[in-house]
């Protein structure tokens, strides 16, 4: 129906539906600072910059490879032209590679993670409109492919399927650090 008839389709289940590719330059927009989820030989590390401006989100696509030491985080970041005063917000789960950046020279920080966390993230996103530069290839996919687990009877479980994931995951760990604050064991919004 959407190439013969010209009509829009939805597509069902997906985590995330208010963002949209854009071309428009980045410059000039908040920045918020950079997220890292670490990966190595099955998962890309992957590094997304986000900045704000008007109430929404923009973010670009910096690092999504595979096989990448610390050292070689290191390098992509300085070809990326990143500060090294910027902030960047990680998974917390890596504490050694955390403190291998920060030996480089880096200023990262581990995003404080909880129970439900996740979930959390997903719920501060989703009050976002999300601007992706339209280059960012691989973001662009997972925010395509992102889907809530269903049971037998196809009704969504509100439960994401940990797959296709990685920048989003960077993005909500800069999301997080920058708009929430962790007290008693919840997370609240700043």
């Amino acid at each position: 129906k959407v190439y013969a008839r010209g009509m829009t389709g939805r597509i069902e289940g997906l985590v995330l539906r208010k963002w949209h590719t854009t071309k428009e330059s980045f410059e000039g927009k908040k920045l918020l600072g950079y997220g890292i989820d670490f990966g190595f030989t099955n998962d890309p590390t992957s590094m997304v910059e986000v900045r704000e401006n008007n109430g929404e989100l923009w973010i670009k696509e910096i690092i999504y490879e595979t096989g990448l030491t610390n050292q070689d985080i290191s390098n992509r970041m300085e070809i990326a032209n990143i500060s090294r005063g910027s902030l960047i917000v990680a998974d917390s789960a890596e504490p050694k590679s955390i403190e291998e950046l920060r030996r480089l020279r880096w200023t990262v920080d581990g995003v404080k993670k909880g129970k439900d966390s996740i979930m959390f993230g997903i719920n501060l996103l989703k009050g976002y409109t999300i601007n992706v530069d339209a280059n960012s290839k691989n973001l662009i996919k997972e925010l395509e492919k992102y889907r809530w687990k269903v049971d037998r009877n196809g009704d969504s479980l509100n439960v994401p399927i940990d797959n296709y994931n990685h920048a989003i995951d960077a993005l909500r760990y800069i999301v997080m650090h920058k708009f929430t604050k962790k007290g008693y064991g919840k997370y609240t919004v700043a």
